[in-house]
């Protein structure tokens, strides 16, 4: 591990979050893990559309029927290696075995037989949602504009949590056309779910693909249980800091913490709140980095 600056510990040259769920082993652990020939596995930056992933990916495996906690996917079901360890994966009794990271492509190991899901979101309604996730994790919901700006400031330079929001989305672009990588717009998600997730579930297996357009009423339930309403309404997650799956200083009788994961879950929210500056510094910076990608042309097209 390296120096901590910014609130961020950097490990292997990234940042990462300066909280105790995320330790450096765990973090190292997950950067050097090889997956299995049969894992699916779930990558993003944050707050773009990972969870729904989780959910979509278990309800097309499940033909529409598990609907673990939240918790118990997070540490359990599809487990979040950076804070559950890998020893969560090596658990796993099912196949597919699903995890998820949101760690860059060029700092994990990859195996040409496994399969990744890549989800990314237009950049200002990331940063957004990630500012009022920090926000509940501090367990307030109150706009703070000097925060806010300073933590756009960080988002920008990548001096965050996970880095170069924009390097990332790259990092997997680079490799879109790699036959083991699916890469899904959180856009095009909300606006063509239907068609997604038929996309996504042929991705995973003939055989998830062809339940699904050959049962109505199992298509119908996994469209059903993976909008943000029916999500919202029957998950909530309790803070990592007062889980007993990690260390935590906070005192065992009090009650768990709830978070308000679930905030709006739209497209566009970005445009409400930064201003026309901040909208222009993030397009220039997508333009730089991403230049030449279709991704910059469905974000900005001309």
């Amino acid at each position: 591990m390296e120096e901590i600056t910014d609130g961020c510990q950097v490990i292997r040259g990234c940042p990462f979050p300066a909280v105790h769920w995320f330790s450096a082993k765990n973090v190292e652990d997950a950067m050097d893990y090889v997956p299995g020939n049969d894992d699916v596995i779930i990558a993003s930056y944050p707050k773009t559309g990972t969870t729904w992933m989780q959910y979509i990916v278990l309800q097309i495996t499940s033909k529409g029927e598990y609907f673990p906690t939240f918790d118990d996917v997070t540490y359990k079901v599809v487990p979040f290696i950076e804070m559950s360890g890998i020893a969560a994966v090596e658990a796993l009794q099912c196949k597919p075995r699903i995890y998820k990271h949101h760690i860059s492509y060029d700092l994990v190991q990859k195996n040409p037989k496994s399969k990744y899901i890549y989800t990314y979101r237009h950049p200002e309604d990331t940063f957004v949602s990630y500012y009022h996730f920090g926000n509940s994790l501090q367990m307030s919901d109150t706009f703070d504009r000097s925060q806010f700006d300073a933590m756009y400031e960080s988002f920008l330079s990548g001096k965050i949590g996970y880095g170069s929001y924009f390097r990332h989305v790259l990092s997997f672009y680079e490799h879109h056309q790699d036959e083991g990588l699916l890469m899904v717009s959180y856009e095009k998600l909300q606006s063509n779910r239907k068609e997604e997730v038929l996309r996504i579930a042929k991705f995973l297996g003939r055989e998830y693909y062809e339940c699904l357009t050959q049962d109505e009423e199992v298509l119908s339930k996994v469209l059903e249980h993976t909008t943000f309403e029916y999500m919202k309404k029957n998950l909530y997650l309790t803070h990592p800091g007062s889980k007993k799956e990690v260390q935590s200083s906070v005192d065992s009788a009090n009650e768990p913490k709830k978070v308000n994961f679930f905030r709006k879950g739209i497209v566009g929210d970005g445009r409400s709140v930064l201003t026309d500056e901040q909208r222009e510094r993030i397009k220039a910076e997508a333009q730089k980095v991403l230049k030449g990608t279709s991704i910059l042309d469905e974000w900005y097209p001309k």
